[in-house]
């Protein structure tokens, strides 16, 4: 088995005379043009000619439209199976008609000698591939974020499964807008940040020495951002150079080597080839985002500000979809809330502001920020229209950094209005609608995955304390990235 690291999640596994691709995303961004890959992959053109397509989920940094159309459409693509459909209309749509959806610990042969088996963390995946001596773990970003026991869950399963494991593949940093975007009174933004990215690296190490394989390569962070009001957050990531020496003194006893490795690296027979071209730079790294996204930085710059007509269509349709998303949040709480929306991309009368504190919703719109509000969200009129028109277009401002909250009040913090009010901007799928248009489908998942199935029937009963966490609870605690300083916030994750 030959493993080429082409760029972020996207793997090249060559076996048995057969081409995998994992996650492919080697061109173009994600997220409403907010990430970016970094560092860039040096041979994307390693993708093209694939015969497998292995698809861990369907965030845009992993199922990503763009890179796929680059691949040729005799491919056979594999996505894994879920509560919500489309999945096969999307990839017919893109010329792809060898496509299977796989459910959770299922076991698919892909040659005589080759195979990959499932294994579903809610909507994230482990892809663990097999050929005749060699076990693949690719953990992509289904643990690095979930709670202890769900960690603990899934190292005793793969363990018990496959004793012995070759390599451990798997993301070690961040995605998601909290606590990064959002700004309290005193709190410090970047050490908080980075914290919260030594936070998923003390995961990484859990897993990989729960797991103790012969290699285990830290991956799929592999992204920048390039608005100047957010790029500081590139230089709170945890440097890839240390992470060997970091896992080597917490567990000094386990015998997995940590390699790092960048685009065009490879491993063969479980040796590792450092081929890449940034090993010699990688302390600097980063200094090169200047020089590698110029044009992009100053397309960035070169802003194109609405029409007065533009921005009408814009609020007009943001306070549609507030009008009939507001059920969302509780009623109790919902009907405290009073925050503004500013467009950044307009220059005029670009904040509306919504206000539930009466019998009905009210909007208004004006020049300035109101006063009395319990906070305020900043964000381009290109996403939040995306957010509300597309059924995971969310993911543009709750993964991909799409917006900058800033919160007025300790009261948003405890009651998480600012979580209500970003959610309020987004067309998530609607389970309970899915659940009565494709019962079918539904029991088939529920069927196959028993983790959530299990967890469905603890909440029914009652039993709170038998429900492992997808996430961990630290993570969604407000107070604590919000209210907390350094080492407040270290302790509370046990760092």
């Amino acid at each position: 088995m030959k493993i080429t690291y082409i760029s972020h999640a996207t793997l090249l596994i060559e076996v048995d005379n057969i081409r995998i691709i994992t996650d492919p995303w080697v061109t173009g961004s994600s997220y409403c043009d907010q990430w970016h890959i970094f560092p860039k992959p040096l041979s994307p053109g390693l993708i093209n000619d694939a015969d497998f397509v292995l698809y861990s989920h369907g965030h845009e940094d992993h199922l990503h439209a763009e890179s796929l159309s680059l691949i040729n459409k005799t491919a056979k693509v594999f996505y894994p199976y879920s509560w919500f459909d489309g999945a096969v209309e999307f990839f017919n749509s893109m010329g792809f008609y060898q496509f299977k959806e796989v459910l959770n610990e299922q076991c698919v042969q892909l040659s005589d000698k080759v195979k990959v088996t499932y294994l579903s963390n809610n909507l994230d995946n482990i892809m663990v591939i097999e050929s005749e001596d060699t076990v693949l773990v690719n953990i992509n970003d289904a643990l690095h974020s979930a709670s202890a026991k769900m960690i603990a869950y899934f190292i005793e399963k793969l363990n018990k499964r496959w004793p012995k494991i070759d390599y451990v593949f798997s993301s070690y940093g961040g995605a998601s807008y909290f606590p990064n975007t959002v700004h309290f009174q005193n709190k410090n933004d970047h050490e908080i940040a980075e914290v919260r990215e030594e936070f998923f690296l003390d995961n990484f190490c859990k897993i990989v020495n729960g797991l103790s394989p012969k290699i285990a390569v830290p991956f799929a962070s592999d992204f920048v951002l390039l608005d100047d009001n957010q790029r500081w957050i590139n230089h709170t990531k945890f440097p890839r150079n240390k992470i060997p020496e970091t896992f080597a003194k917490k567990y000094p006893t386990n015998t997995a080597q940590v390699i790092e490795s960048y685009p065009d690296d490879f491993f063969e027979r479980k040796t590792f080839y450092r081929k890449s071209t940034y090993h010699a730079i990688a302390q600097d790294l980063v200094d090169r985002i200047d020089e590698d996204y110029k044009e992009e930085i100053k397309r960035k710059r070169a802003v194109s500000y609405l029409s007065a007509t533009d921005l009408q269509n814009c609020f007009e349709k943001v306070k549609k979809h507030i009008t009939q998303k507001q059920y969302i949040i509780p009623a109790p709480i919902r009907k405290s809330i009073k925050f503004s929306i500013k467009i950044v991309d307009a220059l005029r009368n670009n904040i509306l502001t919504v206000d539930f504190r009466g019998d009905d919703v009210n909007f208004a719109i004006s020049d300035k920020q109101p006063e009395n509000i319990d906070l305020s969200i900043e964000l381009k009129s290109t996403t939040i229209l995306y957010s509300i028109d597309n059924e995971w277009g969310g993911d543009a401002i709750i993964i991909g950094y799409g917006a900058e909250i800033f919160v007025h009040n300790e009261e948003v913090i405890k009651l998480e209005i600012e979580n209500y009010c970003v959610r309020l901007l987004s067309r998530y799928p609607n389970t309970k609608e899915h659940l009565k248009r494709s019962p079918i489908r539904t029991a088939r998942y529920l069927w196959s995955d028993s983790t959530k199935r299990n967890n469905l029937l603890y909440r029914a009963l009652g039993q709170q304390e038998k429900i492992i966490n997808y996430l961990d609870p630290v993570l969604t605690d407000r107070n604590i990235w919000l209210t907390k300083d350094k080492c407040e916030v270290c302790k509370a994750c046990n760092l």
